[in-house]
Protein backbone atom coordinates (compact mmCIF):
# COMPACT_ATOMS: atom_id res chain seq x y z
CA UNK A 1 0.00 0.00 0.00
CA UNK A 2 1.26 3.35 -0.85
CA UNK A 3 2.69 6.00 2.04
CA UNK A 4 0.26 9.32 1.65
CA UNK A 5 2.11 12.48 2.41
CA UNK A 6 0.66 15.60 2.80
CA UNK A 7 3.19 17.59 1.94
CA UNK A 8 6.03 17.76 -0.61
CA UNK A 9 9.26 17.26 -0.35
CA UNK A 10 10.36 20.32 -0.83
CA UNK A 11 7.95 21.92 1.77
CA UNK A 12 9.62 19.83 4.67
CA UNK A 13 12.86 20.75 3.57
CA UNK A 14 11.70 24.27 3.82
CA UNK A 15 10.15 23.81 7.38
CA UNK A 16 13.08 22.09 8.78
CA UNK A 17 15.28 24.47 7.17
CA UNK A 18 13.17 27.32 9.17
CA UNK A 19 12.94 25.46 12.81
CA UNK A 20 17.06 25.37 12.29
CA UNK A 21 17.28 29.28 11.94
CA UNK A 22 14.75 29.79 14.62
CA UNK A 23 16.53 27.78 17.12
CA UNK A 24 19.75 29.00 16.46
CA UNK A 25 17.95 32.76 16.50
CA UNK A 26 17.05 31.43 20.16
CA UNK A 27 20.21 30.21 21.10
CA UNK A 28 21.62 33.64 20.13
CA UNK A 29 19.23 35.26 22.86
CA UNK A 30 20.19 33.20 25.52
CA UNK A 31 23.73 33.95 25.13
CA UNK A 32 23.22 37.72 24.98
CA UNK A 33 20.44 37.95 27.28
CA UNK A 34 21.81 37.06 30.16
CA UNK A 35 24.54 39.82 30.57
CA UNK A 36 21.43 42.63 29.39
CA UNK A 37 19.90 41.50 32.26
CA UNK A 38 23.01 41.18 35.01
CA UNK A 39 22.75 43.47 38.26
CA UNK A 40 24.29 44.42 41.35
CA UNK A 41 25.47 45.78 44.48
CA UNK A 42 28.79 47.80 45.14
CA UNK A 43 31.08 47.66 48.46
CA UNK A 44 30.04 50.26 50.80
CA UNK A 45 31.93 53.72 50.80
CA UNK A 46 31.63 54.94 54.21
CA UNK A 47 28.08 54.15 54.20
CA UNK A 48 27.12 54.57 50.48
CA UNK A 49 26.76 52.58 47.83
CA UNK A 50 25.61 52.14 44.13
CA UNK A 51 23.21 49.32 42.59
CA UNK A 52 22.44 48.78 38.96
CA UNK A 53 20.58 47.10 36.77
CA UNK A 54 20.76 46.79 32.77
CA UNK A 55 21.34 50.15 31.46
CA UNK A 56 20.66 52.22 35.17
CA UNK A 57 22.31 52.65 38.45
CA UNK A 58 21.23 54.68 41.28
CA UNK A 59 23.30 55.26 44.65
CA UNK A 60 22.33 55.18 48.40
CA UNK A 61 24.03 56.30 51.40
CA UNK A 62 22.85 55.30 55.10
CA UNK A 63 24.68 56.84 58.13
CA UNK A 64 27.68 58.10 56.22
CA UNK A 65 30.61 57.78 58.02
CA UNK A 66 32.75 60.69 56.51
CA UNK A 67 31.38 64.01 55.29
CA UNK A 68 32.17 65.10 51.79
CA UNK A 69 31.73 64.79 48.24
CA UNK A 70 30.19 61.54 47.27
CA UNK A 71 29.84 60.40 42.86
CA UNK A 72 28.39 57.58 41.63
CA UNK A 73 30.53 56.01 38.60
CA UNK A 74 29.52 53.25 36.10
CA UNK A 75 31.72 51.46 33.56
CA UNK A 76 29.20 50.64 30.33
CA UNK A 77 29.30 48.55 27.84
CA UNK A 78 30.04 49.76 24.31
CA UNK A 79 30.01 53.33 25.19
CA UNK A 80 31.30 56.12 27.81
CA UNK A 81 31.37 55.31 31.23
CA UNK A 82 29.11 57.72 33.27
CA UNK A 83 29.92 59.99 36.67
CA UNK A 84 26.71 61.56 38.34
CA UNK A 85 26.98 64.78 39.38
CA UNK A 86 29.11 64.83 43.20
CA UNK A 87 26.64 64.78 46.00
CA UNK A 88 27.45 66.72 49.41
CA UNK A 89 27.15 64.35 52.72
CA UNK A 90 27.67 65.26 56.09
CA UNK A 91 28.71 62.49 58.53
CA UNK A 92 25.35 61.04 59.60
CA UNK A 93 23.96 62.22 56.71
CA UNK A 94 21.30 59.60 54.81
CA UNK A 95 19.69 59.78 51.37
CA UNK A 96 18.52 57.03 49.10
CA UNK A 97 18.57 56.71 45.18
CA UNK A 98 20.61 59.64 44.52
CA UNK A 99 23.28 59.87 41.54
CA UNK A 100 21.17 58.49 38.86
CA UNK A 101 22.91 57.32 35.45
CA UNK A 102 22.27 55.43 32.16
CA UNK A 103 24.33 54.03 29.89
CA UNK A 104 23.29 53.30 26.36
CA UNK A 105 23.60 49.39 26.54
CA UNK A 106 24.37 47.95 29.44
CA UNK A 107 26.04 48.77 33.11
CA UNK A 108 29.02 46.13 33.82
CA UNK A 109 29.61 47.50 37.57
CA UNK A 110 29.16 50.39 39.71
CA UNK A 111 30.34 52.13 42.62
CA UNK A 112 30.78 54.89 45.35
CA UNK A 113 33.66 57.50 44.93
CA UNK A 114 34.26 59.70 47.86
CA UNK A 115 36.52 63.11 47.94
CA UNK A 116 36.70 65.26 51.11
CA UNK A 117 35.39 69.04 50.14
Amino acid sequence: MAEINSRPAGARSRIARGLAVLGLGVAAVVVVAPGALASGTSNKTNGCWSTWGSTGSNAHCQNVTDGGNYVNKSICSWSSDQVSDAEWFDRGASKDNWGQIDCTFNVEKSWVDYSRG
